[in-house]
């Protein structure tokens, strides 16, 4: 609900920061005995994700993909605080994408025993017994403070600082 329609950012010097990973869609294709076309890659590289996003929407800002397992979402919000205070970019759209499309991981992880047999986070408590893959998507609009100020944005919070110690 930034009130940034997407044809307002089109030619700008807007970042876009997608903390995503494997959504197992190349095995969704494989089983279902899809033919490689010269659109596969692109569709399944979580790299072409933001990329292509950005060309849709024509962005000039830079255009990254993040996998760092579970930290993704807040490794690309720093990065894209780095970015406008680099002056890289005015302006970011950072977050995160998780899809849950294939079995395959879910299967892995449960056999080397990751995921919780409650199938509840409990994060740092004693009875911790693993973690819960979840889908979604969260997305947030970023600008220096004086600028949404200037521009009349609504503000919901403020970035003080950020890092990364992964």
């Amino acid at each position: 609900d930034s009130g940034h329609a997407p044809h307002s950012l089109s030619n700008e010097r807007v970042g876009l920061i997608v903390g995503t990973g494997y959504s197992g869609y190349g095995t969704l294709l494989e089983r279902a005995g899809t033919k490689v076309e010269g659109y596969s890659a692109a569709g399944m590289a979580a790299a072409m994700g933001p990329n292509r996003t950005s060309y849709f929407l024509n962005l000039r800002g830079p255009s990254e993909p993040v996998d760092t397992a579970c930290s993704s979402s807040l490794v690309a919000l720093h990065r894209a605080v780095q970015l406008i205070r680099s002056g890289e970019c005015t302006s970011a759209v950072a977050g995160g994408v998780n899809t849950l499309i294939s079995l395959d991981v879910q299967n892995s992880l449960a056999k080397a025993g990751m995921l919780s047999q409650e199938g509840r986070c409990k994060t740092f408590s004693s009875r911790a017994d693993g973690y819960v893959r979840s889908e979604g998507v969260g997305m947030l609009y970023l600008k220096k403070l004086a600028a949404a100020e200037r521009d009349g944005d609504s503000i919901y919070a403020v970035i003080k600082g950020s890092a990364v110690n992964h």
